[in-house]
């Protein structure tokens, strides 16, 4: 078991130093694990509850939005915007010009791409970069 733990560990530290895994989304992923190791010794409540709530922590829900019944619409805007680039919501403003420029230059009218295409990903790229903004203030 002591194995299976510090080969958990150096996958993690791995995934952290390769930046296929921020930093803030490691407390909810060693939650879940203890949780699923509290389940497998047996005791089955407190791991399956630390499990159900690393799952919501890492999905980003909040109990208020639960009560609320689903996302709202700047969250689907966002969400949207994600997909469009190809980012993640724990990607740096770097990553999404980055995106962006890549995704622009194969998709610019001057490159036979569309003018709507274009002002998509411009839309998306200016949504995302501003609710960064947002968060930083």
């Amino acid at each position: 078991m002591a194995f299976l733990g510090l080969l958990i560990i150096a996958a993690l530290a791995w995934a952290v130093w390769t930046k296929k895994l921020q930093s803030q989304q490691l407390p909810p992923i060693l939650l879940g694990i203890g949780g699923a190791f509290l389940a497998a010794r047996g005791s089955l409540l407190p791991g399956l509850g630390a499990i159900a709530i690393a799952a919501a922590w890492y999905r980003g829900m909040t109990w208020r939005r639960l009560g609320k019944g689903g996302k709202d619409n700047d969250a689907a805007a966002l969400d949207a915007a994600r997909v469009l680039l190809g980012v993640s919501r724990f990607d740096p403003a770097e990553r999404i010009r980055e995106r962006h420029r890549a995704l622009i230059a194969q998709n610019h009218p001057d490159a036979g791409g569309s003018d709507a295409q274009a002002a998509a990903l411009n839309k998306a790229r200016d949504l995302l970069l501003d609710d960064l903004n947002k968060k930083r203030l």
